[in-house]
C-alpha cells in the first residue's frame, strides 16, 4: 500500500514537471504562516547564509506558485496570516482574528498629534526608482508521511514587492516572500485523499525596477485610470541579509511584524541581455519616517507595488512584473504591547490590495511609513501595514536604513 501511494506521488510529479498542472492545481494551498517578529530592546536578527544561485536554472518545468498572506476567521489568534492561492500579496486578515493590541488614537501611550507642537513634515517627491519588483525561486520537496519517501517537487516562484531603503542597495520587503514555511497539501488518489508534506528551499531571488525617468502616477491618475508601468527586466540578484524573528513578542505582535532585508549583490542571468550591465555604486532610496508623534487617522496614503493579478490578466509570463498604485487613507493605528510596547506597529488602511503587493511601501507625504503586509479576508480594501516605527526599532544597530 505504501508503495502504491509513492507511485501516486511520482505520477503527480511527472505530470507536474511536464507543465500540465502546477502545485496550485493539484493542491489546496492552505499554508499557515507564522509572521515574524523582533525582540526588544535589541532585536533578534537571523543572518541568512547566502546560498549560491548561479547553479539554479529555470526550465520549462518551472511553475508559478501563487502566494498570498491572508487572515481567516477560523484561524487561531496566534495564526492570523495564511498563504492562499494568488501571487505573493499582502496577507488577508480578519478583524476578529487580530487581537487588538493598543489603538494609538485611543490611548495615552501614543499621544494625539497636535499641529502646533508637531507640524506636518514638508511633502517630498517619491522617486519611482526606489520601488522594486521581486521574484523568488524555491525548490520543493514532497514527502509521503505514510512511507517517509521524499521526492523532488520541482520549482516554484513567489512574486512580491519591495522598496530600496539604503544607497548600498538594501531592500525592505515582507518576510513571507523570502521564507516559506513547510505545509501539508491534500492530493486526491484512486484510494481517497492523501496528505503530502511540502517543504520549500529558497534558491535565489531576482529584482528589478521600472525604467529610469518613468512618470510615477499621481493620486488623481491612480484613482482615474491607474496606469501600468512594466519592469523591463529583473536585472539584479538579491539575497536575504536580515529576517525578522518573533522572539520576545506577544502573539498579537508576532502575527503582524513581518519584514526582511534583501541586498542587491550582482547581476541576474538576463540582466546584461536587456541592458543591465553593472551594479550601480549607489542607489536612490526612500526614507522611513516614524509616525509616533502624529495622529494619521483620515490622512491620505498611497502605495506602489507589483500586483500579480495585473500581469496574469494580460496573460503575460509570471516573471513579467508591472507596477500599479493604490490610494486610500489611514483608518487606525495600533501599538505593540510587549516587544513593541508603545511603538506604532500596525497601520490599518482602506487601500485596495491585490496579489503581489506584499512588501510594497506605504507612503504619506512622500515618506515611507509602513510596509503593506495583509488585508482582511472578504474585503481587499481593509488592509494593514507594518509601521515604520517598529521596523526602525527592530533595525537599530544595523546599517540597513539610510545612506
Amino acid at each position: 500500500m505504501l508503495n502504491f501511494f509513492d507511485d501516486i506521488i511520482k505520477t503527480i510529479i511527472a505530470i507536474f514537471t511536464a507543465g500540465i498542472i502546477t502545485l496550485g492545481g493539484i493542491f489546496s494551498h492552505k499554508q499557515v504562516e507564522t509572521m515574524p517578529v523582533q525582540t526588544p530592546p535589541i532585536q533578534t536578527q537571523e543572518v541568512v547564509q547566502q546560498a549560491e544561485s548561479s547553479s539554479t536554472e529555470i526550465t520549462a518545468s518551472s511553475t508559478a506558485k501563487a502566494e498570498e498572506k491572508i487572515i481567516k476567521p477560523e484561524d487561531k489568534k496566534t495564526e492570523i496570516s495564511k498563504l492562499s492561492v494568488a501571487s505573493s500579496t499582502p496577507p488577508k486578515t480578519t478583524q476578529q482574528n487580530i487581537p487588538p493590541i493598543v489603538q494609538a488614537n485611543a490611548t495615552a501611550t501614543v499621544p494625539v498629534a497636535q499641529t502646533e507642537v508637531n507640524p506636518l513634515p514638508a511633502r517630498i517627491q517619491i522617486d519611482s526608482q526606489v520601488m522594486v519588483g521581486i521574484l523568488c525561486y524555491y525548490g520543493t520537496t514532497l514527502t509521503n508521511p505514510l512511507s517517509g519517501a521524499s521526492f523532488d517537487g520541482g520549482q516554484e516562484m513567489i512574486r512580491g514587492s519591495g522598496v530600496i531603503v539604503n544607497s548600498k542597495g538594501y531592500i525592505l520587503t515582507n518576510r513571507h516572500i523570502i521564507k516559506q514555511p513547510d505545509s501539508t497539501e491534500t492530493v486526491d488518489t484512486p484510494n481517497g485523499q492523501l496528505q503530502i508534506s511540502v517543504s520549500y528551499q529558497l534558491e535565489h531571488c531576482e529584482a528589478g525596477t521600472v525604467p529610469a525617468g518613468s512618470h510615477l502616477p499621481t493620486e488623481q491618475e491612480i484613482a482615474a485610470i491607474n496606469p501600468l508601468i512594466r519592469v523591463p527586466v529583473l536585472g539584479y540578484i538579491v539575497k536575504p541579509v536580515y529576517i525578522s524573528s518573533n522572539v520576545g513578542l506577544s502573539d498579537a505582535e508576532a502575527s503582524v511584524a513581518d519584514f526582511a532585508i534583501l541586498q542587491i549583490t550582482g547581476l541576474s542571468q538576463s540582466g546584461p541581455t536587456f541592458g543591465v550591465t553593472s551594479v550601480p555604486s549607489s542607489f536612490p532610496y526612500a526614507e522611513l519616517f516614524p509616525i509616533d508623534k502624529y495622529d494619521l487617522t483620515g490622512e491620505r496614503i498611497v502605495t506602489y507595488g507589483f500586483p500579480g493579478d495585473v500581469t496574469l490578466g494580460q496573460k503575460d509570463s509570471f516573471q513579467t512584473l508591472t507596477m500599479t498604485g493604490s490610494v486610500g487613507s489611514v483608518t487606525k493605528i495600533e501599538v505593540g504591547d510587549i516587544g513593541f510596547t508603545g511603538v506604532p506597529l500596525v497601520i490599518y488602511t482602506n487601500l485596495e490590495i491585490f496579489h503581489g503587493r506584499s512588501g510594497s511601501p506605504l507612503f504619506w507625504r512622500g515618506y515611507v511609513i509602513g510596509l503593506t503586509t495583509f488585508y482582511i479576508e472578504g474585503n481587499r480594501t481593509e488592509s494593514g501595514s507594518v509601521a515604520s516605527d517598529a521596523i526602525i526599532k527592530a533595525l537599530q544597530g544595523t546599517d540597513y536604513l539610510g545612506q
